[in-house]
């Protein structure tokens, strides 16, 4: 590459920067790399407000992190930090070189459609990811039964060795009653997923393609959300710019390394 690489991350719903912690180590191989900790509203926000206040809180986060002279600007962002990179990069494109978006999908078509129709009558809180985030377990009355309870599920034995620690030690806060909670609420991770802004994010692609501004896709051939917003649609969308991988949608947990060389491939193209 031309000049050395500056990359600014934004994680997932649920997951702060510090699960990424061995992904975000394997990118500090080939570029200077930060990212907010946290991308978090107030529990009490109004839930059509929790992505704009993000953006906000990404965008704050963007202009203030240091940068040398002369390296590119690159976002990463994974499934909602995805989401939020595109739009930043749609509002403030000087200095952005790339984007890269692993695992956010993009619903087009009916798929959009459908997803704008559920959203508009209250649909999206009954179906899809919302319900189930609003109905996941959030409490356990130490770190050790988080552990416990988390290493049985399937979604988690699929992670690299320790990402669960990262997680146990990231995105589980200590309480009152000498227990542990979830950090970001589950009803603020159910508001998300309800209120997704599929049609910012696709907008924000359409400007960035007109700035210059090159914008790549990793995608998890076994992910339910890809799945769901359209695999092969996505692929139409992304063009040669479209990288799969077989994994699902968590891929920087799951293959830490290789998710950090696929996000260097996306680059160099």
């Amino acid at each position: 590459m031309r000049h050395p690489l500056h990359i600014t991350f934004l994680h997932a719903n649920g997951y702060p920067t510090g699960v990424y912690r061995q992904f975000l180590a394997a990118l500090t191989a080939h570029a200077t790399v930060d990212a907010p900790t946290i991308l978090e509203t107030a529990p009490d926000s109004a839930a059509s407000q929790r992505w704009p206040l993000m953006l906000d809180h990404a965008i704050a986060s963007i202009q203030t992190s240091s940068q040398e002279p002369r390296q590119q600007r690159v976002l990463v962002g994974h499934s909602m930090g995805g989401y939020l990179a595109l739009q930043a990069a749609a509002k403030h494109p000087e200095g952005i070189s790339q984007v890269v978006l692993i695992e956010s999908p993009i619903p087009t078509g009916w798929q959009s459609a459908v997803l704008s129709f559920a959203q508009a009558t209250g649909l999206a809180y009954k179906g899809g990811p919302a319900p189930v985030a609003a109905r996941r377990r959030d409490t356990w009355p130490s770190r050790n039964a988080a552990h416990e309870f988390f290493a049985g599920k399937a979604f988690v034995q699929r992670w690299a060795p320790g990402v669960l620690s990262d997680f146990i030690d990231h995105a589980l806060v200590d309480v009152d009653n000498g227990g542990v909670q979830l950090r970001i609420p589950r009803d603020t991770e159910r508001d998300i997923y309800a209120n997704i802004v599929h049609r910012k994010a696709l907008a924000a692609v359409r400007h960035l393609r007109k700035r210059n501004v090159r914008v790549s896709f990793i995608a998890g051939e076994h992910s339910n959300e890809l799945r769901m917003a359209g695999m092969a649609s996505n692929e139409r969308l992304f063009g040669r710019r479209f990288q799969r991988m077989p994994h699902g949608h968590l891929i920087p947990m799951e293959v830490p390394q290789a998710c950090a060389d696929a996000v260097i491939r996306a680059l160099d193209r």
